[in-house]
């Protein structure tokens, strides 16, 4: 049995510099022209993908992790609970919970490896704050090891967590998720001896 091997460049596709990227990336992004890619195992290229950057003026940063966003609407089938109500990132796309059960928003899911209570709690605290983020372009970013499909799985993940924060609240929950299109955000980082905290809200990895 023979394995064939493709070796792609990193050379952007819009200027042909060349990029930088850790070893597992799979999202990439060009300081020379400021353009982002992702990597399409399926057809072995470069596909483009809007990045921005979270802007913090006030604050002092050490670097730039990726977050994949991802506009998505929910909606609840089926909800079962004890003395309990709408938490989390239910509440943040649904509303209150005597609402219609759908609602619209936009995920915000890391990235990059860690470890999976840090990645709940980032997915949490920033999807709930995004809106109110400032935007601005052009940083470093590398470290993006997890494609936008992963990033739906870990979206997933992520919502049923937030919601049964309180095991004996939650009974049965059945919910579809629609998703957009997806972008690239980096969030800013500041290191913490041998470890790292991002720069809002200092959750440590």
């Amino acid at each position: 049995m023979t394995t064939e091997f493709t070796l792609v460049p990193l050379d952007c596709p819009s200027c042909g510099a060349g990029i930088k990227a850790d070893g597992q990336d799979v999202v990439y992004y060009c300081v020379a022209c400021r353009n982002g890619y992702s990597f399409a195992p399926e057809t072995g290229v470069l596909a483009p993908v809007e990045v921005a950057f979270v802007a913090l003026p006030d604050k002092s940063v050490d670097f730039y992790l990726p977050f994949w966003l991802l506009p998505a609407r929910v909606a609840i089938t089926e909800r079962t609970a004890a003395g309990g109500s709408f938490k989390g990132l239910m509440r943040f796309f649904l509303g209150a919970e005597d609402e219609a059960p759908s609602g619209d928003g936009t995920f915000a899911i890391p990235a990059f490896q860690a470890p999976l209570k840090a990645v709940t709690e980032l997915a949490r605290r920033y999807t709930e704050v995004l809106p109110s983020l400032g935007e601005k372009i052009g940083e470093r970013l590398v470290g993006g090891c997890y494609a936008a499909a992963d990033a739906q799985r870990l979206a997933h993940y992520c919502l049923i967590a937030s919601e049964v924060g309180k095991p004996d609240t939650l009974k049965q929950l059945r919910y579809e998720i629609e998703f957009g299109p997806a972008r690239l955000l980096g969030v800013p980082f500041v290191r913490h001896g041998k470890r790292a905290k991002d720069a809002v809200f200092e959750i440590a990895l």
